[in-house]
């Protein structure tokens, strides 16, 4: 599937309207024409950016990457330490899905296997921005025989599971990213008892 690169308003207005569409109804629920009545196109106009309604899912997706992707580009940039570097890209995403956009939220939300006949392009965006994650705990100095691809999906399964169980005005995503940093550095840095 190829999608349309955002470069006027009226395709901004238009992944703009399909991501809270998206993230308010769900992908099923949001049709072409509900989407075409809030940007304010005829709805045959779309047809014109997306051939279909996956493909605008993966231009919504393909957005919220790239608005997240850039966040966490921005806050890495400012550390040397990859203690340090995985807490602050954690921080930029959990603030991007605590006190979510349209589109943070329509990449949570709405999962590959959802929508079958997109699910190669959804699941290459979704590649795409978690080799941060993996690139940020390859970087770290662990024991050998810690498993980093199975830390990297606590990691990321733990975060994106906060929306569930955070409040508005209780702990701040840089808290929580400071927390869930302590929990898994300073269990991986003792070495563990050998067994008898």
């Amino acid at each position: 599937m190829t999608t349309a690169i955002r470069s006027n308003n009226r395709l901004d207005v238009l992944l703009d309207s399909s991501a809270e569409l998206f993230s308010e109804r769900g992908y099923q629920a949001a049709t072409m024409r509900d989407i075409a009545k809030k940007c304010g196109m005829l709805p045959g106009s779309i047809y014109y950016h997306y051939p279909n309604k996956e493909a605008l899912l993966v231009g919504v997706y393909e957005e919220g990457v790239r608005q997240l992707s850039e966040r966490v580009q921005r806050e890495i940039a400012r550390a040397t330490d990859p203690w340090e570097r995985l807490e602050l890209m954690l921080a930029a995403h959990i603030e991007m899905i605590v006190e979510p956009t349209a589109y943070a939220s329509v990449i949570i939300r709405i999962l590959p296997d959802d929508v079958p006949s997109a699910r190669e392009e959804l699941v290459r965006l979704r590649d795409k921005y978690e080799v941060y994650l993996r690139d940020l705990v390859g970087a770290l100095p662990l024991p050998k025989d810690v498993d980093r691809r199975l830390l990297r999906l606590f990691l990321i399964g733990s975060v994106n599971h906060i929306p569930v169980w955070h409040r508005p005005g209780g702990e701040s995503p840089k808290q929580i990213a400071r927390q869930l940093t302590r929990v898994f550095r300073r269990p991986l840095q003792v070495k563990p008892r050998e067994s008898k």
